[in-house]
């Protein structure tokens, strides 16, 4: 049985996170993939460009970590369970949700004009790789996943353990694919709608 919050959890759940947005990202009609649900609203491709982009930040920050990290373990199969206080903003973050949060300019999506599915998926897939890497090279080092604490990539004052980085990062990309879920269902009703005018 795999822990949760252990080495293999984070992996399966990026293994996790690449079959799902393939399964999802390949049903979806290439029209409806670049409409937005209504003004200023985000389509399916500008969530998982979001994704995306917000993902390589996520990564660069903890491969800066992992590499300054000096705190080594001897079971790599335990549990890293996180603080109180993050796991609560990791449940924050999961949907489904209903208070929505202001993106940073900077992590806005770019023209929808310039997408394509099978280049975003195969983006998004690249990504889960380079964490699932990221992971299973940290566990062939014994790396202490709990005992290193990094920044918080947007309120840098704020601390968390590479353990509570991670599963920010997975709880962030569950609330952004399950948008991108709303957005296809919102637009594929308009459609239909439509067409019955």
């Amino acid at each position: 049985m795999i822990l949760r919050y252990s080495f293999d959890w984070y992996i399966q759940q990026f293994d996790k996170a690449k079959e799902t947005a393939e399964n999802f990202l390949l049903s979806v009609d290439d029209a409806y993939f670049l409409k937005p649900p209504a003004q200023k609203k985000w389509s399916v491709a500008e969530c998982y460009h979001h994704l995306i982009k917000f993902g390589y930040i996520y990564h660069r920050n903890l491969s800066r970590a992992l590499q300054k990290n000096r705190k080594r373990i001897h079971n790599v199969d335990q549990s890293f369970r996180p603080r109180w206080l993050w796991k609560k903003a990791a449940d924050f973050f999961e949907p489904p949700y209903s208070f929505r949060l202001k993106t940073m300019s900077s992590m806005e999506p770019e023209s929808t004009a310039d997408y394509n599915r099978v280049e975003l998926l195969d983006e998004f897939i690249e990504l889960q790789d380079k964490f699932t890497a990221q992971l299973e090279h940290a566990k062939k080092e014994h790396v202490d996943l709990g005992g290193t604490k990094i920044s918080h990539p947007i309120v840098g004052f704020l601390k968390l353990t590479l353990s509570e980085y991670y599963l920010l990062t997975i709880a962030h990309q569950h609330r952004h694919h399950w948008q991108a879920e709303q957005t296809l269902s919102i637009v594929r009703e308009k459609y239909k709608s439509a067409r019955v005018e």
